[in-house]
């Protein structure tokens, strides 16, 4: 990662993550069982790597105050613990804590709360060109949770099209229009600007056939 979200600065090769919502609580059990997962791992497909070379992480939308009461947690960053069990230390990172920044932008997509969702939502430089999707998707859960969406998917869409704009290429900006929308509030001389000699006898020809009304 060029810039990872704090958390996962210092990823191994092999890394298990477990994951709470807003509507979950990691609590001593959820940690007992990414242990567990990561012993059934281990064994099934890295034998003989040693502890070093894998990465335990909690990540989870609201701070687990429980699980605090139960274990010491060590800071290392806002949002950012570490959590020492059983020999292994697991990464807890605590989403609503996190700084709020361009590298943070996915952690507030997944914040739980209406404002930090836009505003990661805005920053995320996404890896590929289909994400709208899935984007939407996630707006479409959070509204069925009864999270207030002030800010919609559709003001997102259209924020992100007038910041993306002037990045475009001419062919870019006007790729998907029909061709009355291209030509629509052009001035005559402003549509046959252009054209060739060819297309202007075309054009020529096809005016004198509709008033003279030949087929």
């Amino acid at each position: 990662m060029v810039d990872p979200c704090d958390g996962l600065e210092d990823l191994k090769p092999h890394n298990l993550l477990t994951y709470k919502s807003g509507q979950e609580s990691l609590d001593a059990w959820a940690i007992e069982e990414l242990i567990g997962h990561y012993v059934n791992y281990r064994k099934a497909f890295a034998p003989r790597e040693p502890a070093g070379e894998f990465g335990l992480y909690a990540v989870t939308t609201r701070r687990p105050r429980a699980l605090a009461e139960q274990v010491a947690l060590e800071r290392v960053k806002p949002g950012v613990y570490l959590l020492p069990v059983v020999g292994r230390t697991i990464t807890l990172i605590v989403l609503r804590e996190v700084a709020p920044c361009p590298r943070n932008a996915l952690w507030e997509i997944f914040s739980f709360e209406a404002a930090k969702i836009a505003a990661g939502a805005g920053m995320y430089q996404w890896r590929q060109d289909d994400h709208f999707p899935i984007l939407e998707e996630i707006y479409r859960r959070y509204r069925e949770a009864g999270i207030p969406m002030s800010y919609t998917f559709q003001d997102f869409r259209r924020d992100l099209a007038r910041e993306t704009l002037p990045e475009l290429t001419p062919e870019e900006r006007l790729r998907g229009l029909p061709p009355e929308d291209l030509v629509r509030g052009l001035r005559t001389e402003g549509r046959l600007r252009g054209l060739s000699d060819e297309d202007l006898a075309q054009l020529k020809d096809l005016l004198e056939r509709g008033t003279s009304g030949r087929p």
